[in-house]
């Protein structure tokens, strides 16, 4: 079999990019496609099913030690959403991003990109169930009208896990690779991120990058569930050299205060700038360090409400419990919401999700087996010219991700998707 290192230098010379992306969003963006307003859903068709926690902590048990990212969950510790969707919940608050590109004040900008990445954290809060593991080669799709956004993600990597994602908008484009490692020990998972996250802002050119905390889930077997988050993020405008720390403290070292946030804005010669304050559940402001005319404080960011019966609904946000709207008119066949298992749950049939669940793993499983056996390496498409993304070395990281190569939107626009695999 070959593997994704060896493949990623294969690809990296053999395969150009789609002519000019921004041309292909541009043309996207006067589309149809784009502009008609979908539907907004409010709920999900069916609340959760009530999990068993002796079940939970029986099974739990049995893979204490293990690669969580290889186990098997039984569907009913799922939630109804592929980890596709999960990650496109970064961009619930994109509207900041819209913010920062009229920013004058480059230290200002940079608060503003530090806000964004620490937003995303805001949607963990009393969410314990898995995401479905996507399959190789499902991908996601999301228009958002109201912030001017296009989205596309991929599973682009089954073992290890590597799931990409690109969104652009008028004004920026934000990308990431998410690579994953995990510890479980009984009473907590660790989820720990590997990959970086990408922006670049098509007014000046300035791209920044960043990577994610570690996040931890507390109390597995014993005590109340909660989740923290760990780590100083440390946001870099790579153009202009300037970074914002973002401190991230675990419940054991500051207790109840392991919600908030501190992070120090500094101008290329290191000197704090700027001060973030707040925390990664409701609100974060900035506040200069300079005394001087306009010191007043900034608000970079605020949580929306979740819905007052969130909690029957695995606490989706209101933006995460349109994500697998049905009625989003989605034509790629490869698209999750197209899933049967996904589909199932969230209609509260936990056993005709669980039989298909199966069915999808063992079709995985045997698709893997005959591709070892015949020596080949997995294509998303039969036609190799047709990757969306590829592995591409970032200058400033000297990684290897993989980023958005163009076309899929062109086939959107175009009506047709020749020879995808049928993953479902």
């Amino acid at each position: 079999m070959i593997s994704t290192d060896v493949m990623a230098s294969e690809l990296k010379d053999k395969m150009p990019f789609y002519g000019d992306q921004e041309t292909e969003f541009n043309r996207l963006r006067e589309h149809t496609i784009f502009t008609k307003r979908r539907p907004r859903r409010t709920a999900l068709p069916a609340t959760r099913e009530r999990s068993s926690i002796r079940s939970l902590i029986s099974f739990m048990k049995t893979v204490v030690g293990k690669d969580m990212t290889k186990v098997t969950m039984p569907v009913h510790f799922n939630e109804p959403v592929s980890f596709l969707q999960r990650l496109s919940e970064d961009l619930e608050y994109a509207d900041i991003l819209n913010r920062a590109c009229v920013c004058k004040n480059n230290l200002v900008k940079l608060a503003h990109v530090a806000a964004f990445a620490s937003s995303t954290y805001a949607t963990v809060l009393s969410r314990f169930w898995k995401p479905f593991n996507p399959l190789l080669g499902e991908t996601f799709e999301y228009i958002d009208n109201d912030n001017g956004f296009a989205l596309i993600a991929e599973q682009v990597s089954h073992h290890p896990p590597i799931s990409a994602l690109h969104a652009e908008s008028s004004h920026w484009v934000f990308w990431q690779e998410y690579k994953l490692d995990t510890k479980f020990r009984g009473q907590f998972f660790k989820v720990i991120p590997t990959g970086h996250c990408h922006l670049k802002f098509k007014t000046n050119g300035h791209h920044f990058s960043w990577k994610k905390p570690v996040t931890t889930i507390h109390n597995i077997l014993v005590g109340s569930l909660y989740v923290d988050q760990e780590g100083d993020m440390v946001v870099t405008n790579h153009t202009t050299k300037e970074t914002c720390t973002v401190h991230f403290m675990p419940v054991r070292k500051v207790q109840d205060n392991f919600k908030k946030l501190k992070g120090e804005v500094k101008d290329p010669e290191g000197k704090v700038r700027y001060v973030i304050e707040g925390s990664w559940d409701k609100s974060l402001e900035c506040i200069p360090q300079d005394t001087g005319f306009n010191d007043d404080s900034i608000d970079l960011w605020t949580a929306v409400a979740r819905p007052d019966d969130s909690y029957k609904m695995y606490a989706f946000t209101r933006f995460t419990i349109q994500l697998n709207d049905p009625d989003y008119g989605v034509t790629c066949p490869t698209d999750c919401r197209n899933r049967p298992d996904i589909r199932q749950l969230e209609l509260g049939k936990i056993d005709s999700s669980a039989a298909e669940k199966h069915r999808l793993e063992e079709k995985q499983r045997a698709s893997r087996r005959e591709r070892d056996t015949k020596g080949e390496a997995w294509t998303p498409r039969y036609d190799k010219k047709d990757r969306w993304f590829v592995p591409k070395e970032d200058p400033y990281t000297r990684t290897f991700d993989y980023v958005y190569r163009g076309g899929y939107w062109t086939n959107i626009m175009d009506g047709h998707f020749d020879n995808l695999p049928a993953i479902y």
